[in-house]
């Protein structure tokens, strides 16, 4: 079974997520912080993720960052409310596999996880 890490500090966007990725026959690993989503990160088996860019403590982009540089090669589906060109040029530079836009329809959600679990993605 694929398993994917949802990293948000919103209960309601974690609980979405999970939702839409559970119903497609995914295992969901939520994480609340950059910190716990690291952990899960590094007992291996994850699939793609999707990572909030505002969260307290670690932003997301600096979890990004953290784990492009110690290897990870985990497809990364970025969800957040704003995210500003320059900020969404390096996101691409860092090589993630989508972007998302909260509030997010569903469609979305699906279509992104489905490239980032496709060969390559």
């Amino acid at each position: 079974m694929k398993r994917i890490s949802i990293v948000d500090d919103d209960p309601s966007v974690s609980e979405a997520l999970g939702e839409i990725v559970t119903t497609y026959g995914y295992e969901a690993l939520v994480s609340g912080s950059a910190k716990d989503a690291v952990a899960t990160l590094a007992k291996g088996g994850i699939h793609t993720m999707f990572l909030d860019l505002s969260m307290p403590e670690v932003t997301g982009d600096c979890m990004l960052d953290f784990i492009r540089k110690k290897g990870f090669k985990v497809p990364v589906v970025v969800v957040s409310a704003h995210i500003e060109d320059h900020v969404r040029e390096h996101l691409v530079k860092t090589g993630v596999s989508g972007i998302i836009q909260k509030p997010f329809e569903v469609s979305d959600v699906i279509d992104e996880m489905e490239k980032a679990l496709s060969p390559g993605g």
